[in-house]
């Protein structure tokens, strides 16, 4: 008999830090994605069987692919799964591989810092002007906010990941189950 998914080393991803990440950013970004098709659903049905598509769907949509995306960067950020170029993986010595892992985590680190501090300058602009979305007036601050928080983690979690590698992995984290 098959375990269920939430018992034993399925469920469990690696070390706890790793599943947590995978289990909170992951769930959210399904709920976020779950909405972005109901979203998308009642425009479409109510575009084309009664003439009258949701109001502000294009909006509300723009907001939780936003939201999509940024919440699930502590996740990929976790299990290194960015999109990458490995034409020289081959030839990469196995010694270097974890030097190499610890610079592209530090680099990324520094990048996605500079991003969330950015980010966070821009919604403290945009929340002084008082901007919102053209149709349904939804201030856009806090999505704004909201990458910038997230982002903020993902650069935590790329910390993380320097400090696995320094204390001895020697391949990325595990995605979850």
């Amino acid at each position: 008999m098959d375990t269920p998914a939430l018992d034993g080393p399925r469920w469990f991803s690696g070390d706890r830090f790793t599943t947590w990440v995978h289990v909170v950013f992951g769930g959210v970004a399904g709920i976020l994605l779950f909405f972005i098709m109901a979203v998308t659903v009642v425009d479409v049905v109510g575009r084309y069987l009664f003439n009258s598509p949701l109001p502000g769907g294009f909006e509300i949509t723009q907001f939780l692919m936003a939201a999509l995306i940024y919440s699930a960067l502590p996740s990929v950020s976790r299990q290194e799964s960015h999109i990458t170029i490995d034409l020289l993986d081959p030839l990469t010595p196995a010694a270097v591989i974890p030097v190499r892992q610890v610079l592209v985590n530090m680099v990324g680190a520094v990048c996605m810092g500079i991003i969330a501090w950015k980010l966070w300058e821009l919604a403290e602009k945009i929340r002084e002007y008082g901007d919102v979305t053209e149709y349904l007036r939804m201030a856009r601050a806090p999505i704004i906010y909201f990458m910038a928080a997230l982002s903020a983690l993902a650069t935590i979690v790329l910390v993380a990941n320097v400090f696995r590698y320094l204390r001895g992995a020697r391949t990325p984290a595990p995605g979850f189950i």
